[in-house]
């Protein structure tokens, strides 16, 4: 049986790109760090920071983010903090209330020193409490506090990015998903397949089989191996991802006289997880590799949260 030069390549640029995805650096910095409860079907968050002066406030920072926490550098003053979710649907929600805190000079030892600084949040005023009741009888129903759609918090310190704690997001998925493909603009297939795998802290992996037939009956059966990275939101094993992949593709065509049945297959891919509840997903991709040259799909499927505390 021949050799397939080709496939080779493209499996040894697999390799090679897994490499550079599962490898990764750190870049870190002291900043303030403020963080506040997650919303679970929140896909990003806007951030507002306005300060004050003279007992007016201006916008001086207005930011979204994936994430349930914000780094910040601002001058010491007073500010104050608001953090809206918003949905797959990119349409906002019920955000938090205004969080006033303050920014603080701090007096170091060394003069030729960089300034350094602390941020203070700065608890609500209590009500006042309710008057005495006219009569011993009459009975004044107390008003529970509203409950808060969000709880802000802020480390009481100047803290390193690299040792920022956080919770590592494990889960297991499995999915159904239909492609289309083409080896030219001239050959186009489809087919649909299964796929299921792994996810952890923003890298996994996982295998796909798939069964495609084209208009002249060119029948092939993949099997691919895949490793992910997930690039917006690493913590949460959500959003835009791309991977590496390789395997084994068997065909058959009546029409060609085959020397081989099977072959190596190999390519990279790119797409978005949208999490429509804590565990159906979809996930529209595209790739590009060998032997096919092109591809689109979309795949919808369920994810199990292995964090998940009983």
């Amino acid at each position: 049986m021949a050799i397939n030069f080709r496939g080779l390549f493209f499996v040894l640029l697999f390799l090679c790109l897994a490499n550079v995805l599962f490898s990764q650096e750190s870049t870190g910095g002291n900043r303030h760090r403020i963080t506040w409860t997650k919303d679970n079907y929140a896909l990003r968050y806007e951030v507002l920071i306005e300060r004050e002066e003279n007992e007016k406030y201006s916008n001086v920072l207005r930011q979204f983010t994936e994430e349930a926490f914000i780094f910040i550098s601002l001058p010491p003053g007073s500010y104050r903090l608001r953090v809206i979710p918003y949905d797959f649907r990119d349409v906002p929600g019920v955000g938090s209330g205004w969080k006033n805190f303050k920014v603080l000079a701090v007096v170091t030892a060394d003069p030729k020193s960089e300034p350094e600084s602390q941020l203070v949040m700065e608890e609500p005023t209590p009500p006042p409490p309710p008057p005495p009741p006219a009569q011993e009888e009459a009975k004044i129903p107390q008003q529970e506090e509203p409950k808060k759609p969000m709880e802000i918090v802020a480390d009481d310190e100047i803290e390193d990015t690299n040792v920022a704690k956080k919770e590592k997001q494990n889960d297991l998925y499995i999915a159904l998903f239909a492609e289309g493909m083409g080896y030219s603009r001239y050959s186009i297939a489809g087919g649909a397949g299964a796929l299921f795998g792994g996810s952890f802290d923003g890298k996994g992996v996982g295998l796909r089989l798939l069964f495609v037939q084209d208009a002249e009956n060119f029948v092939f059966f993949e099997t691919i191996a895949h490793m992910r990275l997930y690039l917006s939101s690493k913590k949460d094993n959500t959003g835009i991802f791309v991977q590496a992949e390789g395997g084994i593709v068997f065909f058959s065509f009546e029409k060609l006289e085959l020397t081989d049945y099977f072959s190596f297959v190999g390519g990279i891919s790119a797409g978005w997880r949208f999490m429509m509840n804590k565990q159906w997903y979809i996930e529209p991709f595209i790739h590009a590799g060998y032997p096919y040259v092109f591809g689109i799909g979309f795949s919808t499927g369920l994810r199990f949260d292995l964090n998940k505390k009983k």
